[in-house]
């Protein structure tokens, strides 16, 4: 991996999941897209990820599940729920450093980004 920090986005609106990875590219990430829930513990393999942008509603995984594989073989990684279903966002609320409403602006997401690569 070059110098840059790793992260994985995994969002099943293969739009959205573009503009996310193309914010992190933008600022400064090496980025991997999942867009189904069934590519990211081949991801996870690679490299520990700094950033994880982490849908909850997959077509073949469901978040909640995808976040317990994360934090066992990764404790540093942020991970950042990004989702539209607002009960399930707060029954997120700390267990992910960031609960994201959707619609999530490229603003925010470069903000979220900034502050994990410190």
């Amino acid at each position: 991996m070059p110098n840059q920090p790793y992260a994985i986005v995994i969002e099943d609106d293969p739009k959205l999941g573009v503009i996310f990875q193309t914010a992190l590219q933008h600022a400064g990430f090496d980025v991997d897209l999942d867009t189904n829930g069934d590519k990211y513990r081949s991801f996870l393999d690679l490299a520990e990820p700094a950033l994880v942008i982490l849908d909850l509603h997959l077509p073949f995984a469901f978040g909640g599940d995808i976040l317990e594989v994360i934090r066992a073989r990764y404790s540093n990684t942020v991970v950042a729920i990004v989702t539209a279903d607002l009960y399930m966002a707060k029954t997120f609320t700390g267990r992910a450093e960031h609960v994201l409403i959707k619609p999530v602006s490229v603003a925010s997401l470069l903000k979220l980004a900034e502050s994990v690569k410190g």
